[in-house]
């Protein structure tokens, strides 16, 4: 028969629902069929097939801060048998968003990013944010979690040294972190600043 499948299900447009993927461990090199059914206590809900990529569907919620868990089983069937796994989780526990929009080259390094464009009510399930950033020439990163904006100014960055820096974003309450955003690489100001306070500009 065919190995396990894998199986993953996350929220990346919470409230809205969910989505689940799947993949075999190893190729068959003979058809696969996949079947998917989603259960919610004692209902069982359709889960929408994705045209492209075709091993994902999505689903629904039909009732939101509900406490009864979902249990989604996928069976794989092909010449040789079949084979099955199974996920069972509550709605809080997949909530990841995706990543944050493209991070700001600064030039002073204030640092802005933009919600997740498909995270679809920030107001009422805000996100919070964890900036990290690191020298070029160094391994090591410093990490700030921020739970309100979407900016933060680096102030202890040494002047002429180039900078990278990401950003994550989860769901204020629930869930977990999203991968980190593509890498920006900045310099701070090179000249020493004239007040306490840096003022920064993003490009």
């Amino acid at each position: 028969p065919p190995k396990e499948p894998v199986l993953m299900c996350r929220s990346n447009n919470y409230p809205k629902g969910f989505y689940c993927s799947w993949h075999l461990p190893t190729p068959t090199y003979i058809p696969n069929s996949f079947n998917i059914s989603v259960i919610h206590g004692t209902r069982e809900m359709v889960c929408e097939k994705d045209v492209f990529p075709k091993n994902r569907c999505h689903i629904r919620y039909l009732q939101l801060f509900s406490t009864v868990k979902y249990k989604v089983t996928l069976t794989v069937t092909n010449a040789l048998g079949k084979n099955s796994t199974s996920l069972t989780f509550d709605e809080f526990a997949i909530a990841l968003p995706c990543t944050p929009g493209t991070v700001s080259n600064p030039q002073e390094l204030e640092v802005s990013w933009q919600n997740p464009s498909s995270w679809p009510d920030p107001e009422s399930f805000p996100l919070k944010f964890f900036l990290r950033y690191r020298p070029l020439i160094l391994d090591q990163w410093q990490h700030v979690e921020l739970s309100d904006g979407t900016s933060h100014t680096i102030t202890d960055a040494y002047a002429g040294k180039e900078y990278i820096i990401q950003v994550a974003a989860k769901d204020n309450d629930i869930g977990t972190w999203s991968d980190w955003s593509v890498a920006v690489h900045a310099t701070p100001w090179t000249e020493e600043p004239k007040h306490l306070t840096t003022e920064a500009q993003v490009t």
